[in-house]
């Protein structure tokens, strides 16, 4: 529920009405009871901390309005990264399960990787033709991964230990 929160924009009078900070502090607690049952569950918990404290001063329509571009990408990487990683996990852990979702979480997983640097190209290298797909994929990534993490919540194979003796992170 917490990435609906930071997905999701409600601005009345320049204000967020779903702040990020209040998602991030959901995705935090829901991330926090299978950090030590995940690979990569205690990186995913550092980069959830890490996107919400970025997220704390984005909170005011001020630093919003006179950010430019390429300094809301640059914000955006902790909370790109946590998505590429959860995606990634999630594929592992679909996978070894049978789960269908397996193949739709990896996709995600390099839709995530794509969003991470395809910045760089219209930002930094001036490839202006990208800036509307980008904002696309970015979109779609972030709905899709709402819907599946909602899919697959509640099954045993996500909250099972998929992580080896002694390799937690």
């Amino acid at each position: 529920m917490g990435l609906v929160v930071v997905v999701l924009s409600a601005r009345f009078g320049g204000w967020d009405a779903l702040p990020d900070p209040v998602g991030w502090a959901l995705v935090i607690a829901g991330v926090w009871p299978l950090r030590d049952r995940l690979r990569q569950g205690g990186t995913l918990l550092a980069l959830a901390g890490l996107a919400a404290v970025v997220s704390v001063a984005l909170v005011l329509p001020a630093v919003q309005e006179r950010l430019p571009a390429s300094g809301q990408w640059g914000l955006s990487v902790p909370q790109t990264a946590f998505c590429l990683l959860l995606c990634g996990t999630l594929a592992a852990v679909t996978e070894r399960a049978g789960d269908k979702e397996s193949g739709r979480f990896a996709l995600l997983r390099t839709a995530y990787a794509v969003l991470l640097v395809a910045p760089v190209l219209v930002h930094g290298g001036g490839v202006d033709a990208l800036a509307t797909p980008v904002a696309v994929v970015s979109v779609l990534a972030n709905v899709a991964l709402v819907y599946y993490l909602f899919v697959v919540s509640r099954r045993a194979s996500v909250l099972a230990d998929d992580t080896p003796a002694g390799a937690r992170g």
